[in-house]
């Protein structure tokens, strides 16, 4: 049994030493917003039981009875890496349990963590791999001719590692945990400096995923007295970082290459290469090892990535992965707009984004998980929850559809990772105040110093611009509220307690300083116009294009509400791609916008109305909500003719375009 402060610090996030900014736990925040609150409650009821029943119905859950049964003629079903996904969808599922107590979810999810328990217990020295061990059984950790590129071994138990520390910071309970631990002790046992094996995963996550584990120990060290395996904060530390300094040195074992960021060591890696989920994980996992330990070094480099990815290598969607072949990273500038964006991928920037966001206080971080957020991530799902993306091109000729399931179902179990979270990203603190991170209709309660802070947000962002967050402290207190100004806005207006203020804008934030009393009333204005967006010049493949924007939302336009304008209806469904039938629909040199808010589309949403410069009309919708109606042709970009300049693009890749 767990003691009571036990109990009580497993509803802590995880929290590093060398944060700039405080994070909340997500239980901590209740969310009950006209936008996201619909989306979540399909998550928790339609999702999350939809991803767990198709992997029992792909046979991915036998596979650890077949382990654990010893069974003479077991097999393996599915691809190698479906242990990990199993983990992962646990790890989602956790953070969902943390929030609404659901008996049906947890009971099938501890079902499912009995099996795994049961399975590693039949093993017998922490390890596990269910492929590894029914297929290739001499080959653990892809040695004695193996490949981990393709076994996954380490990727899977990082996975595990995951889920075991979401799981018990999230229900208290243990079980999972303990296989964890199990499975870490396993691996720092085996894996290091020499004598032990030169050992770096070929798939990245255990990085940050120890790092999590790590933290759990120095956080609640009494755990070692309730755990049965060894509990060391310093073990597992020390194998995330030569997991992390031991890319690049190929002693002993074989490269994984540039395809999986092994090419170089990390600290003279100058760009984003390879294989896009794969980096951006092992990017997340940098920018831990710093928040774990302060070197300056992990925290510079991920600075380096994330800005090549940010200003050369993002397409405008927040999508990353430009190309199918090894689902990789282009070079700088290569966005075509049929290019792969693996839904993970966006999902990987998104982790990558926020932790940078917890080092630096910056607000171009939260930005680029907004624009995921409410582009990628929700474009990766239908609006029933039962269909998804794996590939998110900006433009399709009719033959680009989710699917119900996939033989790599990596994608929703990532959805399931990140949408849970979303209540942990809304605030932040530090010593001097509150941030104001995303704009979603919430309330919690955080301390400042020895204030407790009550913040509670009113908005029907994003489709309207305007935000009241009512700021109440329990007495009088000086500190600072800051409210992020998105990258997307241009004129925005403040008010507190019914008068006008203007204030500093620090790192993309309105600094509100001032003595707050309770029940204080701040009112943000962010001006939300209907924007066209341009690509910096370098990107030939929108030469002469502009892209919708309004908000945080691209739009884009679907055949279903245009073709019928068009005279060769099929023409236009077949050849959205074709630049003669984008030729003829341009846009004119100052096009008008109408937005309608429509209740009934879907759960409601703001739709856009214009003209082509031959007068004939044009409706674009929020590019998340393509593929849900039809099956027909979608495109974001279009034909626009304007001035160019090729200056002014600094820490740019797209901009608005001046009208008028």
């Amino acid at each position: 049994m767990l003691s009571h402060q036990t109990a009580k610090n497993a509803m802590r996030p995880t929290t590093y030493k060398h944060q700039a900014v405080q994070n909340l736990p997500v239980r901590s925040v209740r969310i009950d917003d006209a936008f996201w609150s619909p989306k979540l409650r399909i998550v928790r009821d339609v999702t999350a039981y939809d991803v767990l029943t198709k992997f029992e119905s792909d046979g991915a859950m036998q596979n650890f009875d077949f382990v654990a049964d010893g069974a003479e003629d077991g097999y393996h079903c599915g691809e190698p890496w479906f242990d990990g996904l199993i983990y992962e969808t646990i790890r989602g599922l956790s953070d969902l349990l943390a929030v609404h107590d659901d008996e049906e979810l947890n009971r099938r999810v501890d079902a499912v963590i009995a099996k795994i328990v049961r399975a590693q217990d039949a093993v017998g020295d922490g390890y596990l791999n269910t492929y590894t061990l029914l297929d290739r059984p001499e080959q653990r950790w892809g040695e004695n001719g193996g490949n981990l590129r393709w076994q996954h071994d380490i990727y899977n138990a990082g996975c595990l590692v995951e889920a075991g520390v979401h799981h018990y910071k999230a229900t208290g309970k243990t079980a999972l945990l303990e296989a964890a631990v199990k499975m870490a002790n396993h691996m720092s046992d085996r894996m290091g400096p020499p004598p032990k094996h030169n050992l770096v995963p070929a798939h990245s996550l255990p990085e940050e995923a120890l790092l999590k584990l790590y933290q759990l120990a120095v956080d609640e060290p009494e755990l070692s007295r309730v755990l049965p395996a060894p509990f060391e904060a310093s073990r597992y530390l020390e194998l995330a970082e030569f997991w992390i300094r031991n890319r690049g040195h190929h002693e002993g074992r074989q490269s994984h290459g540039e395809y999986a960021q092994d090419h170089l060591p990390v600290l003279q890696q100058e760009e984003a290469v390879g294989h896009a989920v794969r980096a951006t994980l092992l990017y997340t996992g940098i920018t831990a090892l710093y928040l774990a330990t302060g070197e300056t070094a992990y925290l510079e480099r991920a600075q380096k990535l994330w800005d090549n990815i940010a200003y050369q290598k993002s397409h405008v969607t927040g999508g990353v992965g430009a190309v199918h072949e090894e689902e990789k990273f282009g070079g700088g500038y290569e966005l075509p707009d049929d290019g792969y964006l693996e839904t993970c991928a966006g999902v990987g920037m998104g982790f990558f984004s926020w932790h940078l966001y917890l080092a630096t206080g910056e607000g171009r971080y939260i930005d680029r998980l907004e624009t995921i957020l409410y582009n990628i991530v929700l474009a990766g799902r239908s609006m029933n929850g039962r269909k998804y993306f794996y590939e998110n091109p900006l433009a399709s000729h009719g033959g680009h559809h989710r699917w119900e399931w996939h033989s790599c179902p990596c994608c929703p179990p990532m959805i399931l990772k990140l949408l849970p979270e979303l209540g942990s990203y809304i605030y932040a603190y530090d010593g001097s105040g509150a941030f104001v991170n995303l704009y979603v209709a919430s309330e919690t309660e955080l301390k400042i110093g020895e204030v407790a802070v009550r913040l509670r947000q009113e908005t029907e962002y994003p489709w309207k611009g305007a935000v009241g967050i009512a700021v109440s402290p329990e007495r009088e207190a000086a500190f600072a509220l800051r409210l992020r100004i998105p990258e997307w806005c241009g004129t925005y207006a403040i008010r507190v307690n019914g008068k006008p203020v203007s204030c500093e804008v620090d790192r993309g934030y309105a600094v509100l300083s001032r003595t707050w009393s309770p029940e204080d009333r701040v009112v943000l204005d962010l001006d939300m116009p209907v924007d066209l967006i341009e690509a910096h010049p370098n990107v030939t493949t929108h030469a002469d294009r502009a892209a919708i924007r309004r908000g945080p939302l691209l739009y884009c336009l679907e055949s279903v509400d245009n073709e019928k304008y068009d005279k060769g209806v099929a023409r236009y469904a077949r050849e959205a791609l074709d630049p003669a039938v984008r030729a003829g629909r341009k846009l004119p040199a100052s096009p008008e916008f109408q937005t309608f808010y429509d209740p009934d589309f879907f759960d409601g949403a703001v739709t856009i109305r214009t003209e082509d410069d031959r007068g004939r009309p044009l409706v674009a919708i929020p590019y998340p909500y393509w593929n849900n109606r039809s099956r027909g042709a979608m495109d974001i970009w279009l034909a626009y003719d304007h001035p160019k300049t090729g200056t002014g693009w600094e820490n740019k890749l797209y901009r608005k375009i001046p009208l008028g």
